[in-house]
């Protein structure tokens, strides 16, 4: 197999091809570039840079990070309007990073990787163009949250009014006579009900299982400050160092059960619910369960009072059916004119869009069939010079950027490696890969993550492959240094 596909060896080679030009692959490029790594190729499926903020642009979008958190270290940025910016202003910063970086024009856009397949030293790839190139690495910079997780339901086809998921969200839909259906009550569904709920004749949102909504501090950065960033960079890099020391601390211990800070966030988010939910029953039914922090926490200010509203109505069960004029749930027929699918994505898993296929034709989906493992959430074995960001356990509890750009650093310098030493392919090996996933399996047992509760962040596995469970210093530590124990290596 190897041999016939490197006599059919297109003409057209890379150093490095990055997939994706959202947040993390925006950052490779321009780490690939600082390293002198000129020789490479950016695509990108959509028609500009952005990810997930460039596809989610429903009411309400924000990011749940603070700004000055959510930010690339390399280039602060001193206009972010306030706390926790919203969707457009980070689709803003990275189109802006791309160019003052001097790599926007250099990104292939409205094209897709369809497959990536290794050959003897290199990887043979095919994009949606019908193109077929090589390149010694891949940087995988697919992110997490841009596949639609859209629930196969019976009567899809059958109902006759406007129905779409929250990353296809019309322009121009008018919900002020509308009965409106969500559908989930994930962190999406946190930020778009209370908007609509403001403007739809009614609304009915319904919730399998409920979620804990923290207080939200989302103050505006007033002129005068944020012309005092522009003119003291140190003072915004204080700021930032600020938010990091409160936040690694915070989050980790948050995800630990019976930590203060674990059972204080719960007590604040139980007595949210009961100073702003007037109907012991709803208050009930808004209440999960679970440890806080067992699946993703989320935050706002307006989720919880927005079922006091007289329009608005809770279905507590999970939905069975379309028909033509609504939904069926627990038995029960709900009319409605939207129905919005507020039911998030399917994540971190890039054989979700791409055929990858490895030493002597392993392909990646079997290789993570059963359970999706690591080495260090960047490699993995017998897929020589493929690189993840945002991989297996590679998102952080806090700032996604924390481990993203220790993940393209590794990445960067390891293709410097390579190319430097002239080397065929460099792959981790499965002792490898098997001593870091026992490592992080043994992390979680002290972690809210392990009490039981399923999430996306687990997608059916029984282990937690999307989050880092420790701070993102120790994440960082992780590429302290290459060591060559760890690799299966083959020369030229």
């Amino acid at each position: 197999m190897e041999g016939s596909l490197l006599s059919s060896q297109p003409e057209k080679h890379y150093e490095a091809v990055v997939l994706g030009a959202g947040l993390s692959g925006v950052c490779a490029a321009i780490k690939l570039k600082e390293a002198g790594i000129d020789n490479i190729a950016v695509f990108e499926k959509a028609s500009d840079v952005g990810g997930t903020w460039r596809d989610n642009v429903y009411p309400g979008v924000a990011c749940d990070v603070p700004s000055h958190l959510y930010s690339y270290s390399f280039a602060p940025n001193p206009d972010w309007s306030r706390w926790y910016a919203p969707g457009q202003e980070i689709w803003d910063y990275v189109r802006n990073c791309a160019k003052d970086f001097g790599v926007y024009d250099g990104i292939t856009f409205n094209t897709t990787i369809d497959s990536a397949t290794w050959t003897t030293d290199r990887w043979l790839i095919n994009d949606s163009n019908g193109n077929a190139f090589t390149s010694r690495s891949i940087i995988s910079a697919l992110g997490g949250l841009h596949t639609p997780n859209m629930p196969d339901l019976p009567g899809s086809d059958l109902f006759e009014g406007t129905s779409f998921h929250t990353t296809n969200w019309p322009d121009d839909l008018d919900f002020s006579d509308k009965r409106v259906a969500v559908i989930g009550t994930g962190a999406t569904a946190v930020q778009i009900v209370p908007e609509v709920a403001e403007v739809a004749a009614e609304l009915m949102v319904f919730q399998r299982s409920p979620v804990w909504v923290g207080a939200k501090r989302d103050d505006h950065y007033t002129d005068e400050q944020r012309e005092a960033f522009r003119a003291d960079p140190s003072a915004m890099q204080k700021l930032r160092q600020d938010l990091w020391d409160t936040w690694e601390h915070t989050s980790v211990e948050l995800h630990r059960e019976g930590t203060d800070i674990n059972k204080m966030a719960e007590a604040r988010a139980r007595q949210m619910i009961e100073q702003s939910v007037s109907d012991p029953e709803v208050a009930k039914a808004l209440t999960p369960d679970h440890n806080f922090a067992c699946k993703r926490p989320t935050i706002s200010n307006r989720y919880y009072a927005t079922f006091n509203r007289d329009n608005v109505l809770l279905v507590t069960g999970g939905v069975e059916s379309l028909t033509a004029t609504g939904l069926m749930s627990s038995g029960h027929h709900y009319d409605a004119d939207v129905i919005v699918f507020a039911t998030g994505f399917k994540p971190f898993n890039v054989t979700n869009e791409i055929r990858v296929t490895g030493v002597n034709g392993q392909a990646l989906a079997d290789t993570w069939r059963d359970e999706v493992t690591s080495y260090k959430s960047v490699m993995v074995a017998k897929f020589p010079n493929l690189f993840f960001l945002m991989g297996p356990n590679g998102t952080g509890l806090q700032s996604a950027l924390q481990t993203v750009e220790p993940a393209a650093d590794f990445a960067v310098s390891t293709i410097g490696h390579i190319r430097d030493n002239d080397l065929a392919g460099l792959s981790p090996t499965q002792e490898a890969v098997d001593a870091f996933t026992h490592d992080v399996r043994g992390r979680f047992e002290n972690t809210t993550h392990s009490k039981g509760c399923t999430s996306w962040w687990s997608e059916g596995t029984g282990h937690n492959h999307s989050i880092w469970p420790g701070d993102s210093t120790e994440f960082r530590e992780l590429f302290a240094e290459l060591d060559p124990a760890d690799f299966d290596i083959t020369p030229a």
